[in-house]
């Protein structure tokens, strides 16, 4: 029973911080290209996926560099530092002067022990809550940094077509650079005249479709 609690705690913490990544890299996304974000707004699901594929990148980065330190912590520096414990009685004696230094002599009592645990879980806490805030402003910067990629190539003129959507809007055929689709509208930016538009997600747009390339193999 506690496991599946436990199992249920860690999936609601793990989809909130999947759904306040996206909400940090979509809200930075718009802020730069200026759309309004209630005009924008996303169901759910494309939330949490949005979070999903962001968070892969550093997530993956964080595992590919701790794997390594890990490792080598534990099958090199531990058992190096051990050796040299038990080795030598100067060095045990080093290690207990290190101790009393940073932990005292004294036999603390009760209440000390729980003061200091509860300290330790404060320290803790608040490391917890920096790191996540760090985490946000990460978030929201890669979504800056895609947003102004994207209006760097709009404005120099190097959207590909693929970029490029077909969509009725009134009686009018635009012909628009995709920027985002929310649960119910869609927005893209003209070419030239640089004008935002907004149309319904039910109403369709088409696109051309890049063929892949063929290779031939029978060669």
């Amino acid at each position: 029973m506690k496991r599946s609690i436990d199992s249920a705690i860690f999936l609601a913490a793990f989809t909130g911080l999947l759904y306040t990544w996206s909400t940090a890299y979509y809200h930075g996304y718009l802020g730069v290209m200026g759309l309004d974000a209630d005009m924008m707004e996303r169901s759910f699901h494309q939330v949490i996926y949005g979070g999903l594929l962001n968070s892969f990148s550093p997530i993956f980065a964080i595992l590919l560099l701790a794997t390594p330190i890990l490792f080598l912590y534990s099958n090199a520096v531990l058992p190096s530092y051990i050796d040299w414990v038990r080795g030598s009685v100067r060095a045990k004696k080093r290690v207990i002067k290190f101790r009393h230094f940073w932990f005292g002599k004294r036999n603390e009592a009760y209440v000390e022990r729980r003061a200091k645990k509860i300290t330790s879980n404060v320290a803790i806490f608040t490391a917890f809550v920096f790191l996540y805030i760090v985490s946000l402003v990460y978030f929201e910067h890669k979504g800056v940094i895609k947003a102004k990629a994207i209006l760097e190539k709009h404005v120099t003129g190097k959207n590909k077509f693929t970029d490029m959507i077909n969509v009725v809007i009134g009686d009018d055929r635009k012909f628009l650079r995709f920027l985002a689709c929310g649960e119910n509208n869609c927005a893209g930016i003209e070419n030239k005249s640089n004008y935002i538009y907004y149309f319904s997600s039910s109403s369709g747009y088409s696109y051309l479709h890049q063929e892949p390339e063929i290779v031939d193999t029978s060669k």
